[in-house]
């Protein structure tokens, strides 16, 4: 029993390395600042169209408020993209907020073999405003829409929850 002994010296030293050791991590937690985020542009992943199919990747400018962000100018590149990565059409965009743009592609091939389109919306280092990008494949014959997608909504509640920002 008597093999090991602490002494009051031995714990005090203890205590206080514990104590420092804790104030050190509370400080480095409260006061350490995270990385600055950087938000990849919103990603739609490659869409196929099949005969009588069109696509097109819209942008709007929000003209609310997010977060720390008030409305501002939404400015950058819509571009559709083959599966090679070659660009069938582009615009560039500059919006106030509340306005929007479409940027449409029917693409007309020989067969009827599907073929596969990447929509993008880049933001320019100029884009101060709230873009909200969405794509949309449509009937050609009917301009309905079969299928719509909206990549933003993760990349809006990451910056609203994002406390670096």
């Amino acid at each position: 029993m008597g093999r090991f002994r602490v002494t009051a010296g031995l714990a005090k030293s203890v205590i206080a390395t514990v104590a420092g050791v804790l104030v050190t991590v509370g400080w480095l937690a409260v006061s350490g600042k995270a990385f600055g985020i950087q938000l990849d542009p919103p990603a739609f992943g490659l869409v196929t169209l099949v005969a009588g199919q069109g696509i097109r990747v819209n942008v709007v400018c929000s003209e609310h408020a997010a977060g720390r962000f008030s409305p501002g100018p939404c400015v950058g590149e819509l571009m559709l993209h083959d599966a090679a990565g070659n660009t069938l059409a582009r615009q560039d965009v500059r919006l106030t907020p509340g306005q929007a743009a479409s940027l449409p592609l029917t693409p007309v091939r020989e067969a009827g073999d599907p073929v596969g389109i990447d929509p993008c919306w880049i933001p320019s280092p100029g884009n101060l405003g709230l873009a909200i990008p969405s794509a949309e494949v449509f009937s050609a014959e009917t301009g309905r829409t079969m299928l719509f997608m909206n990549p933003a909504t993760v990349q809006l509640s990451a910056v609203a929850t994002d406390p670096a920002r």
